[in-house]
């Protein structure tokens, strides 16, 4: 858990306690929209108070963010992220320095708790100064009413998801490679809340009574030839693509989008062999590191896979300040910034970080083989 300050006053930068929970859904029912805590149960809880950074002024909490912890796998590498969001502050309060404050103190408990990265839900100049980028090697595909029947697998069907449902969606999430480790309420929370901002539809995949994984799409708009985006899946990837059409038709949808991350090749031949061709896409938010070193490490096992053992254990990875060092005997490739070397180890849709990888010699070429690694999408864990 991370460190819970302990002020003395009632005042100032800190864990938010308890007893002021209601002064915090106050904040953010005026600053984003009224009932947002409850939308989100998977952090605005009165449990989650340590993952909840505030500013204190005489008693009232003024400015706020959220900093959810959880491990994640990573084609069985296990490590431990940081969702952040809900940043906040009331307008007579603006500008004098607490986002940020309250950002860079999020970061300390964070690396004290062992996270490695952090997904931050969204990108602001603040951010971007904090080493936040948008990453990833993902697929954004968009299936319109025209192509729907191109994803129409008679043999699945399509209902709504209920409580009872939810011990076999995470089954099926717990099979993906990429994934969070959730709890089980943050599958009931999916029924109950929002996700990634938005209202939802939880629908549940069969083939006669053979579960076969879940879909989670934003609610879709009432008029008639509207478009939505599908927001989780887990699951058989057939099945999935052969729910496409049916989704499609079932909401009147103009168009449909969904992202494949590149690891997922299944699904994107799927997607390819019926004639839709996906655009280059970044993750869910942007992504900034937390601790370099600790993150390379749990990674090492699978650079093991992939390289081998003697080019994996050779690698050696440093910080040096802002410096991200990555060599292999005499080479080494080094990022400038933390934004830099968020975008070399889990790459970006244009590629950017190719250009690191110029003049590394050997360190270089095992670089090429093990990077990036994956991108988690936020989904059900969207803060």
């Amino acid at each position: 858990m991370a460190r819970e300050l302990a002020p003395s006053s009632n005042d100032g930068m800190r864990s938010l306690r308890r007893e002021e929970f209601s002064s915090l859904q106050t904040l953010l029912d005026t600053v984003f929209r009224p009932g947002l805590a409850a939308e989100y149960p998977h952090i605005y809880a009165a449990e989650h108070a340590p993952f909840l950074r505030v500013v204190v002024r005489d008693g009232e909490v003024v400015s706020h963010m959220a900093a959810l912890r959880r491990y994640a796998s990573l084609f069985g590498c296990t490590v431990r992220v940081a969702s952040l969001g809900g940043v906040a502050t009331y307008e007579k309060h603006r500008g004098k320095g607490y986002a940020t404050a309250l950002f860079e103190d999020s970061m300390r408990a964070c690396r004290e708790d062992g996270v490695d990265f952090m997904h931050v839900s969204g990108y602001r100049n603040m951010y971007h100064r904090f080493g936040c980028r948008y990453v990833g090697r993902h697929w954004k595909f968009t299936v319109t009413a025209a192509q729907a029947e191109l994803f129409d697998d008679a043999a699945v069907s399509l209902t709504e998801t209920t409580r009872k449902d939810t011990t076999a969606m995470a089954a099926a999430y717990r099979r993906e490679p990429v994934r969070w480790l959730r709890p089980p309420s943050d599958f009931v929370n999916t029924l109950e809340g929002f996700v990634m901002n938005r209202p939802t539809r939880v629908l549940t995949l069969r083939e006669g009574k053979a579960f076969r994984g879940y879909v989670v799409i934003a609610q879709p708009p009432q008029e008639q030839g509207a478009t939505t985006a599908m927001l989780e899946y887990a699951g058989d990837r057939k099945a999935i693509a052969g729910a496409l059409g049916q989704l499609v038709r079932q909401y009147d949808l103009e168009t449909l989008d969904l992202h494949v991350a590149d690891h997922d090749r299944l699904l994107l031949d799927l997607m390819r062999e019926r004639g839709v061709e996906g655009t280059p896409a970044a993750t869910s938010g942007t992504v900034t590191l937390i601790h370099f070193e600790r993150l390379m490490e749990r990674m090492r096992p699978h650079f093991s896979e992939l390289v081998g053992e003697d080019a994996a254990t050779g690698l050696v990875f440093q910080q040096l300040e802002d410096h991200f060092r990555f060599s292999y005997g005499g080479d080494s490739v080094v990022a400038d910034d933390p934004g830099q070397a968020v975008q070399l180890i889990f790459g970006t849709p244009g590629r950017e970080e190719e250009s690191l990888l110029q003049n590394g010699g050997r360190a270089a070429e095992i670089l090429r083989e093990i990077l990036p690694i994956p991108t988690l999408w936020y989904g059900v864990n969207y803060v």
